[in-house]
């Protein structure tokens, strides 16, 4: 089912500044689960943590179940999870997974990867461009990163600037991407954008609405790079 999803995502593109953007898909896993499927894997931000509204235990006792990561290790045993967030760390390892407290930005694991995956974790960083770079140097030469993030020009937010006179921000967010900016910085940091995919989850008709007609109101994005 994941590789039809795959492959119907893939007949539709759009050309936007000389980048191809695929179909858009509702949801990500349907990208991600053939990639992750064989070979040695890495996901990146796997706590998740909101300490603004509640503590990494509470969160991961929410999340867990449904989290990314556990989907991806679900598919692939041979996976390592990374956070900067110690607590949730050593909760995760008390729940069996296979994980390490580390700064995405400098660490040195040492060995290289397949697959990486970076799921809503590059808007949370200080120094995106130096992630990237490490990002490259931990993968193998034919290795994929996946990278994604929300899109600041999800149709809701601009209901959210007349409404409140102001947008829907994370508390922990840095930084906004769109596929162009995001593009640009993957050629700066040694890594080759492959594919860009829009993704918009199946919600109410009128949500959904504006991306319908133009996908740059969807919801978020993905990007698949390579080592340049």
């Amino acid at each position: 089912m994941l590789h039809e999803s795959y492959t119907v995502a893939s007949v539709e593109e759009t050309e936007l500044h000389n980048l191809t953007i695929e179909n858009a898909v509702a949801d990500r896993m349907d990208i991600i689960g053939p990639l992750v499927r064989t070979g040695r894997v890495l996901d990146m931000g796997i706590v998740d943590s909101r300490r603004g509204k509640r503590d990494t235990g509470s969160q991961l006792e929410m999340k867990t179940a449904t989290s990314l990561f556990k989907q991806i290790c679900d598919l692939n045993s041979d996976t390592m999870g990374v956070d900067i967030d110690a607590d949730g760390i050593d909760i995760l390892k008390g729940k069996g997974f296979n994980v390490r407290h580390d700064n995405v930005i400098t660490m040195d694991l040492e060995q290289k990867f397949d697959s990486i995956v970076a799921g809503e974790l590059i808007e949370h960083l200080p120094n995106p461009g130096m992630f990237l770079e490490n990002m490259a140097r931990h993968l193998n030469p034919e290795g994929t990163l996946a990278i994604t993030t929300p899109n600041p020009f999800y149709s809701k937010q601009t209901w959210k600037i007349w409404r409140y006179n102001e947008p829907s921000v994370h508390e922990e967010h840095t930084c906004w991407f769109d596929p162009i900016t995001l593009n640009t910085l993957c050629e700066m940091s040694g890594l080759k954008v492959e594919k860009i995919y829009w993704i918009q989850k199946r919600k109410g008709f009128l949500k959904t609405l504006p991306a319908r007609f133009r996908s740059y109101f969807s919801h978020s994005f993905m990007v698949l790079a390579k080592r340049a």
